[in-house]
């Protein structure tokens, strides 16, 4: 938990300075962070693509465990 709260904060901490640093390199202009969020997304959303859920190796493992959706 502590690890896993010390990336949370900083993230938390340099989310707001790279956001300004890419809103002053495009002359005030909100257009990079807004890329540069997508970016971000669309790198997330793929990665979230790629993950395996395990279900059913999980059933396999633990037959006696009913599904409650099937």
């Amino acid at each position: 938990m502590g690890v896993v709260n010390s990336k949370m904060q900083l993230a938390d901490f340099i989310a707001p300075l790279t956001m300004g640093f890419v809103i002053d390199a495009f002359d005030g202009s909100f257009n990079g962070a807004v890329w540069l969020l997508v970016s971000f997304g669309v790198v997330c959303f793929i990665a979230f693509m790629t993950l395996k859920s395990g279900k059913e190796n999980f059933m396999t493992e633990h037959p006696q465990t009913i599904s409650a959706v099937k």
